[in-house]
């Protein structure tokens, strides 16, 4: 980096609190540099709750053995670079960094090219296409929604096209090392993963599959079909329908169907969403059904308050009913 680069960065970041969007650090001669961020603490009660002992083992739990907490859910900042090499060509630089549980992890690196007529790919630590799937409008409530096991990770290639009416995405995933297990007993893992998208009118809908394999022994393999409306003032209206297939030697394979409907209104500065979760799965005698409401307040384009309520009929495998849960909370971004 440049030290025209450093000298500007100290300053630009003191002066975050008046920034809209991302602050710019640096814009000449071919290149750009962006620092984003976001903080967000909540006072949360969740429907369901993972304690981890000191042996390492960890248990869900649910009803009245969960209490409220406070809860630091976010901590980001991400440095983008750009660097233009002709009028259809730039070469792409993006690292970023979370804060949780009091240690800093920088969990995405990646390096790419992106051109305006024909997308952008990246190599790296990133997010994968699945981590995109889902219509639901809640803060932390919709557990029983559509859910993949592996949705990131550090050797990921991607690529994504979006015109404006046509758009699509692809990814996939390489965890291993050469070998099907290494000495600390880490499996070979891989994803697939593609998106393809249709805007008409008011109309957004898409469909997404998904295929992670682990060590070929393991499968689950899935697909989400998802539709948004825009074409009432002021209101926002979505759907889904998903299915996943957990594939295990020895074992019969398990499908999972999902539904989710979510609606939001708003009026000035806030908006009100609420959604319907549905989890059906093959051998359960009940399927789960989960609801949501929540409004959220915007203080500024940067700033908002919320709250949420949340609740579902399933239960934990102690056999505790699953909790009305709750979340109130702030986030500050850049």
């Amino acid at each position: 980096m440049k030290k025209t680069i450093l000298a500007m960065a100290v300053p630009a970041l003191l002066a975050a609190g008046s920034a809209s969007a991302s602050i710019n650090l640096y814009d000449a001669e071919g290149v750009k540099v962006d620092a984003s961020g976001a903080m967000e603490v909540q006072y949360y009660h969740g429907i369901t709750e993972d304690f981890t002992d000191k042996n390492g083992d960890t248990t869900t739990h649910a009803g009245s053995d969960i209490e409220g907490k406070w809860r630091l859910d976010d901590g980001d900042f991400a440095v983008n670079t750009e660097v233009a090499v002709s009028d259809d060509l730039s070469v792409l630089g993006h690292m970023a960094f979370a804060f949780e549980d009091g240690d800093t992890k920088n969990d995405e690196l990646y390096v790419g090219f992106q051109g305006d007529n024909w997308g952008t790919i990246t190599f790296g630590r990133q997010l994968l296409v699945s981590d995109d799937i889902g219509i639901t409008k809640d803060f932390e409530m919709s557990i029983n929604s559509f859910g993949v096991p592996v949705s990131d990770g550090d050797q990921v290639a991607k690529y994504v096209y979006d015109n404006g009416t046509f758009y699509g995405a692809a990814s996939t995933l390489q965890n291993g090392n050469g070998v099907k297990e290494d000495q600390d007993g880490e499996y070979d893992k891989s994803v697939v993963d593609f998106r393809l998208g249709y805007r008409v009118n008011d109309f957004d809908v898409r469909g997404y599959y998904y295929d992670y394999d682990e060590s070929n022994t393991k499968d689950t393999k899935g697909y989400q079909f998802e539709a948004e409306y825009a074409g009432i003032e002021n209101v926002a209206l979505a759907a889904s329908f998903g299915q996943l297939t957990k594939e295990e030697t020895g074992k019969a394979d398990v499908d999972t169907d999902y539904f989710s409907l979510a609606a939001a209104y708003t009026m000035d500065k806030t908006t009100f969403s609420a959604g319907w979760d549905r989890q059906d799965t093959d051998g359960s005698d009940d399927a789960v059904n989960g609801y949501y409401a929540n409004v959220a307040y915007a203080l500024h384009s940067n700033a908002k308050v919320y709250a949420e309520l949340g609740d579902s009929n399933g239960e934990v495998a102690n056999g505790e009913d699953h909790e009305l849960g709750y979340v109130a909370g702030v986030e500050v971004k850049f």
